[in-house]
């Protein structure tokens, strides 16, 4: 019996470890123009909005951003010309307790409430991941590392540097560090402890430019556009296709008709005006083939009833 009760148990466990729920995070939020994403095997990625990032991750923009969502209180967006690595990511957790900042720049976003530690770092600083927002920045060539406040404080310093500095919001600070042969120099300490070669620069306001882009109207700006590109893109998603549906643009199955708007005029937009001579009404039908054929034009009197934006797929009227 006590055999059998324990195995009751070990099974329980055993269900109990493969029904935990799946990671929702870090998954990528947001994409814009050219980014590569290079898997743990090195291999590149296909890039959607949606996908959960796993076992490690490198990100690298071009004339391009991407965005991030770490977890349920933290956002990282990625700018143009930077590269990223997340060398650990939990595939029980979706925890990436490091990100490594090769060059270029990020900006951060935390919220209170954060469940686990992160450490944001470079060649040149490494913290603990500050509550607000945050744009951090590396440029490896020229030994030099920055944060701008745009909302909350952080004290800002060199990797293991002992000189700080107080950053608050509309302030900036960076760190100048000493380069020889192309390589940024370092002090080594005991124990094989790095601190670079440099100096701490006075905290400094944000310039003109600076305070309107990181301005709130800005961030409620780009807040907006973002919210509206992506009910864009969910508005513009088709829903699953039809095995019976052979046609495209619309979609259609065979011998099914679409009355569709044609638009000629060249200074009228690519709208269905019917009152315009050069836009007409156009039926066609699905052949065995999946092509729109058999084109008929409908008369003005009744285009109306059967043409609009949008194309109209339904049973033929003959």
């Amino acid at each position: 019996m006590r055999i059998l009760n324990l195995m009751v148990l070990v099974l329980t466990l055993a269900v109990a470890g493969f029904s935990k729920a799946a990671p929702k995070y870090p998954r990528i939020a947001e994409v814009q123009g050219k980014v590569t994403w290079t898997n743990k095997d090195k291999q590149e990625e296909k890039i959607k909005v949606g996908r959960l990032l796993s076992e490690k991750a490198a990100l690298e923009t071009d004339v391009g951003q991407i965005a991030v969502q770490i977890d349920a209180h933290r956002r990282l967006h990625l700018y143009s010309h930077s590269r990223l690595e997340i060398p650990s990511i939990s595939w029980e957790t979706g925890e990436t307790p490091v990100i490594l900042l090769k060059w270029g720049s990020f900006r951060w976003q935390e919220a209170a409430g954060k469940t686990y530690n992160v450490a944001l770092s470079s060649d040149l600083f490494e913290f603990l991941s500050p509550q607000g927002n945050f744009v951090f920045s590396f440029d490896p060539k020229k030994a030099v590392a920055e944060v701008k406040v745009i909302k909350g404080s952080m004290e800002f310093s060199a990797l293991n540097g002992e000189d700080t500095a107080l950053v608050t919001a509309g302030q900036k600070c960076r760190f100048q560090g000493v380069q020889e042969n192309d390589e940024i120099v370092y002090d080594v300490l005991l124990k094989g402890k790095k601190i670079p070669r440099g100096k701490l620069e006075l905290v400094q306001n944000f310039s003109k430019e600076e305070k309107k882009l990181y301005s709130e109207a800005q961030q409620k700006k780009e807040k907006v556009q973002r919210l509206k590109k992506e009910q864009a893109e969910k508005n513009s998603k088709e829903p699953p296709r039809s095995k019976d549906e052979i046609c495209d643009q619309p979609r259609g199955k065979f011998n099914q008709c679409a009355w569709v708007c044609e638009n000629n005029a060249k200074k009228e937009k690519k709208t269905c005006r019917l009152e315009v001579p050069e836009v007409h009404c156009i039926r066609q039908r699905c052949n065995a083939s999946g092509e729109w054929a058999e084109k008929v034009e409908i008369p003005k009197d009744k285009a109306s009833i059967f043409c609009s934006a949008k194309a109209l797929v339904k049973e033929c009227d003959y």
